[in-house]
């Protein structure tokens, strides 16, 4: 008995379709964490990135692997790197003792550039500043958007006479506002 070509075809394009549903099962989602490791002074950039590196390979099963999983390392401020792991593998990261603690990256989404109206405050409003003490505010610096609502001067009238600045145009500047 023999099988024809078009039923060859059938089993065939179904096997590959099982294998392939197969492989998305067994292949775990990866997102974004930041690994922060205990603090240890950073002797050069090289160096900090090739530790986060060996750290990686711990939970990955190659350098190539663990070097296209790394996202960033950060070498400046604190002994941190972000790559795209598995839930499991930022578990078994999280045991290590040289690993300070895991979290997920989360991305946020800036609100506002004019606070006082984004909280429903006018400029006049009236200040209680015991009750202010006790407040944190945190400043994001995103660099500068020459689109942004921070530079629109509608509504403003010409520069004073007596201000003596100038205006240059820089690249990812077009020209100057009011």
């Amino acid at each position: 008995m023999s099988i024809s070509k078009s039923s060859r075809l059938v089993v065939f394009v179904v096997l590959f379709v099982v294998g392939y549903v197969a492989g998305l099962d067994e292949e775990e989602e990866k997102t974004h964490f930041i690994v922060f490791l205990e603090n240890k002074p950073i002797l050069n950039e090289v160096d900090a990135v090739e530790t986060h590196l060996n750290v990686l390979m711990s939970v990955k099963e190659s350098h190539a692997e663990a070097r296209e999983s790394m996202v960033y390392s950060y070498t400046k401020s604190f002994n941190a790197f972000a790559a795209k792991l598995t839930e499991e593998e930022a578990k078994q990261l999280s045991t290590r003792e040289d690993v300070h603690h895991v979290i997920p990256n989360k991305y946020r989404k800036l609100q506002t550039t004019r606070s006082w109206d984004f909280i429903g405050l006018s400029s006049n409003a009236r200040r209680n500043t015991k009750q202010e003490s006790d407040i944190i505010v945190g400043l994001f610096d995103t660099g500068i958007t020459p689109t942004a609502d921070s530079f629109k001067d509608d509504g403003f009238g010409p520069p004073p006479k007596k201000w003596k600045g100038t205006c240059h145009h820089f690249a990812n500047f077009t020209g100057c506002n009011k």
